[in-house]
């Protein structure tokens, strides 16, 4: 084989571009390592066409939170009911999502999803109806909730059958190397709904629109999706695994189901990246649950200032999942996680200390940065340290982690909130994170690989 400097133009080309599709995660080629280009994954159809349709279907999504915590809250201005709400509709993540780990990783993904979001716009429609018939009101609170919290279950289902899906199609878009790029921008578009879902829902009110239109504007959101979804291929030289690993042929249902657990049991670090999303959620993202009642009883704003704070988390988050794109080394962007949890927790402490409607504005701003960077990064460890026969299954337990655990904390905080205070609620909770981020700080070798392959 000639040197490089003698090949043809050609056979160059022909060479890099494999280079580029076969690149181990471990050893990204130079373009894409030190291209830091941050919207490099648009460069590829499929994640272009999922980021769009999942842009317009979340903003729906976020338009509907927004408008479905003021009318839960309305009910009986209850921290309690906020609480209860979002148990019902956050808990199959946490009860379903190991099951849903194995179906990831046998299924069609791509169909799965489809079917998961029409079922979703028919949960959005029922509520739309509901609301406009004057079934959800405070004049019956208990029977509202009720059918609140029914729909909501199933919402949650769907969610927990197919969050680890979504989560495990995003390898199958763009080349491995292009991940934490790809995941980052997916973040982004996640973090832009929620930055503008609320404000659209607000400015919608503003214009005379009910909270059941905006239930339906939520409900045609999803055929976006649906439609993008329809469109999109996997790339050529990825493989969808709709079938048994050679592995799990040799394992009953139960060490099936259960393999993920096992993996991150003996991969230290990804087992404690893993504990550190738990701990975020549990104590770190309850405020989110109570800023109707922090706006209320600490900050004196209307629901209109509901939307601002929700939306200034929004703007955060965007803005740090844009620099978290621009990062090109998964191994050194591994070590900001213990300093962006710390930086959350000391922005709660101040979120919980404030009065001032303006400030709470740009400390939730800076507390969305820091909880989208830990989220991003922590979900780009593991996705590239697990073998692709297990990602769904390790997948699903970030998701748990992440997802499922959110309604415990809810249930948890919305009792603490209704007994001390929101702001009391939310500085107590700071305080944990504080520490477990102080552990890491002090000891990084719990999160990094490298460390274990010296101790071993």
């Amino acid at each position: 084989m000639p040197p490089e400097s003698e090949q043809p133009a050609d056979t160059k080309l022909i060479s890099e571009s494999l280079e580029v599709l076969e690149a181990d995660v471990n050893m990204p080629t130079p373009r894409i390592a030190h291209g830091g280009a941050t919207f490099e994954s648009f460069e590829h159809r499929g994640f272009s066409l999922f980021w769009a349709g999942a842009l317009v279907s979340n903003t729906g999504t976020w338009m509907q939170h927004y408008a479905l915590s003021i009318v839960v809250y309305s009910f009986r201005r209850s921290e309690l009911d906020l609480g209860i709400v979002n148990f019902a509709s956050g808990v199959p993540v946490l009860i379903l999502a190991i099951l849903a780990g194995v179906v990831a990783d046998r299924v069609d993904k791509r169909k799965l999803l489809m079917w998961s979001q029409a079922i979703m716009l028919l949960q959005a429609a029922a509520l739309g109806w509901l609301y406009a018939s004057g079934t959800l009101s405070s004049e019956s609170p208990i029977s509202s909730l009720v059918w609140v919290i029914s729909l909501g279950l199933l919402g949650g289902i769907i969610t927990a059958l197919t969050f680890p899906s979504w989560q495990a199609l995003l390898p199958d878009l763009v080349p491995r190397p292009l991940l934490l790029n790809a995941i980052a921008l997916n973040s982004a578009q996640f973090q832009t709904s929620r930055l503008v879902g609320p404000l659209v829902a607000s400015g919608l009110v503003l214009a005379g629109a009910g909270m059941g239109d905006i239930f339906y504007v939520n409900a045609a959101s999803f055929l976006f999706v649906i439609a993008a979804l329809a469109a999109m291929r996997a790339m050529p030289h990825k493989a969808t695994h709709t079938h048994e690993h050679p592995e799990d042929t040799h394992q009953g249902p139960i060490a099936t189901l259960t393999a993920g657990i096992r993996y991150a049991r003996e991969h230290r670090a990804v087992g404690m990246l893993i504990v550190s999303t738990a701990i975020m959620t549990i104590f770190g993202m309850p405020y989110m649950m109570l800023l109707p009642a922090i706006a209320d009883k600490s900050l004196n704003a209307s629901a209109l200032g509901v939307s601002y704070l929700m939306s200034a988390n929004g703007l955060g988050a965007v803005v740090g999942s844009l620099v978290v794109a621009s990062l090109a080394h998964r191994s050194r962007s591994r070590r900001l996680i213990p300093y962006s949890l710390l930086s959350m927790g000391m922005l709660l402490v101040i979120f919980g200390l404030s009065r001032s409607f303006v400030f709470s504005i740009v400390i939730s701003t800076l507390a969305g940065a820091a909880v989208l960077t830990v989220n991003a990064l922590v979900n780009t460890s593991i996705q590239s340290a697990v073998p692709d026969h297990l990602r769904g299954r390790v997948m699903a337990l970030f998701i748990m982690a992440f997802m499922g655990l959110m309604p415990v904390s809810a249930l948890i905080f919305g009792a603490v909130g209704e007994a001390i205070g929101p702001s009391n609620a939310v500085l107590g909770g700071a305080a944990v994170l504080i520490g477990w981020a102080t552990l890491l700080v002090v000891r990084p070798c719990l999160i990094e690989e490298t460390c274990e392959v010296t101790e071993a």
